[in-house]
């Protein structure tokens, strides 16, 4: 399975055929404001059809931003460790 449905199934807690179905039907689209099946309507598959619409359209904001969800809190971590070691150093009088 490639990277995009699995993320639209994983993100929108479908199964993967339900999120692979959500992204052809998306892609297919040819106008903007074409109505979306009924079964993309309501409940999990309105958000996966969402989902999948926005990667369809803007597929360079959905990667940049799953980067930054993963980059994040590695920041946090390097901005944080540094201060925990220096605090532990000043504790124990090194």
């Amino acid at each position: 399975m490639s990277l995009t449905p699995f993320l639209i199934a994983k993100l929108s807690r479908v199964d993967p055929d339900l999120a692979r179905r959500a992204l052809s039907t998306a892609r297919a689209q040819d106008v903007m404001d074409e109505s979306r099946p009924d079964e993309f309507s309501r409940g999990d598959g309105a958000r996966a059809y969402g989902m999948a619409l926005y990667i369809a359209r803007m597929p360079v904001h959905f990667y940049v931003g799953m980067f930054g969800l993963i980059l994040f809190p590695l920041y946090m971590l390097s901005r944080v460790v540094p201060v925990l070691i220096e605090w532990a150093m000043q504790a124990y009088g090194r």
